[in-house]
């Protein structure tokens, strides 16, 4: 499956929203308080269903979900809600396909356009299959969420698709750690079900994947998987055009936080330089898998080196300059980003400039 970076992608898309805010609305969380924070509005997303989301608003969607519902089974009861018609012509492509092994090999296909953080691959030998899933870290927190989500998606689709699944014959790895709502996964996998791996995978025999599914249908299978093609290059495109405006955001904080290093407040005034709020700065930050104390520590880092080749500025002149309260604050930031004091540091440079 091609990658695609975090910083142009689609989240998902505008549908599994109106899942989520149709899912706890019996819960007594309206739409408004789902959506704080997010940019979106519920109007908008039911008529454009299809419209991409954005990582930031979904990681706002989040936050606000689990703030206010925090039932740690809240993830696997949505994901059993869910059903492959969830999923759209994705969905029915699946479901109308020969076999299981030909489902597996369309989602692995044409997940990207469902969403492009979340990465879905299929992987066949002669006696094994497996299903990996991985966020490449975009999520942060959610990511388990996300995980206890599409697990629950998966045996409940999986149910219908194949009647009762032998989980005997199912290894679950999981590169999260194990929680108390996870009980009921022991309890159906036994010693099959391992925590804190390396990929989320599940593996099973690759005889399965000869299994054919009830709703077989060729004729809308091959209609509903030339329409994922056509959403696939929508996404594809939407993708290539998020690319160059979003460069140009990274490189326009970078240029103001130059000038802004030894200021107090430099998240405010570059957040007001560029007319949003620091919330919105922290959130697009967010969408590029950026971190504002992050950039600001490795601009130090570089200009500090710089400095420091220069030798035109003491080091208490170099500290103020950088942002840092006092000159002990700047060595221990300098020693741990070189292993070395600033001291050290120019007493190698001197001895290789003599050296020369």
């Amino acid at each position: 499956m091609p990658t695609t970076s975090p910083h142009s992608a689609i989240a998902l898309v505008g549908h599994y929203l109106i899942f989520v805010i149709d899912f706890m609305q019996p819960r007594g969380l309206s739409a408004e308080a789902l959506l704080q924070n997010t940019g979106l509005d519920e109007a908008d997303l039911r008529q454009r269903p299809e419209q991409p989301i954005a990582l930031s608003a979904l990681l706002e969607l989040m936050h606000n979900l689990h703030t206010l519902d925090p039932s740690p089974t809240l993830s696997l009861e949505f994901g059993l809600s869910l059903q492959l018609s969830s999923h759209g012509f994705l969905g029915y492509a699946l479901q109308a396909s020969p076999t299981l092994g030909d489902a597996l090999r369309l989602a692995h296909d044409f997940a990207q356009i469902r969403s492009q953080i979340i990465s879905f691959s299929f992987h066949e030998s002669v006696i094994i299959a497996s299903i990996r899933i991985d966020d490449h870290g975009a999520l942060g927190m959610w990511y388990q969420h996300i995980v206890e989500t599409l697990l629950a998606c998966f045996f409940s689709i999986g149910t219908k698709l194949l009647g009762a699944i032998e989980l005997d014959q199912v290894q679950l790895d999981l590169d999260i750690e194990e929680q108390v709502q996870h009980r009921l996964l022991k309890q159906m996998f036994g010693t099959n079900l391992r925590f804190n791996c390396r990929h989320t995978e599940i593996t099973f025999p690759a005889s399965w994947l000869a299994t054919s599914l009830p709703q077989s249908d060729p004729q809308l299978a091959a209609l509903a998987a030339a329409r994922c093609r056509d959403e696939l290059a929508q996404a594809q495109h939407y993708a290539a055009q998020q690319t160059k405006p979003q460069a140009e955001f990274i490189a326009k904080v970078v240029s103001l936080l130059k000038h802004e290093m030894a200021s107090a407040n430099a998240q405010e005034i570059i957040a007001q330089a560029l007319h949003i709020t620091p919330r919105t700065l922290h959130r697009r930050l967010a969408q590029h898998g950026l971190q504002f104390k992050n950039l600001l520590d490795e601009l130090r880092h570089t200009t500090a080196l710089e400095q420091l080749r220069l030798q035109r500025d003491s080091l208490a002149d170099t500290a103020f300059m950088l942002g840092y309260s006092d000159q002990a604050n700047f060595v221990r930031a300098f020693k741990r980003w070189t292993g070395q004091t600033p001291s050290q540091f120019l007493r190698d440079l001197n001895k290789r400039a003599s050296a020369r």
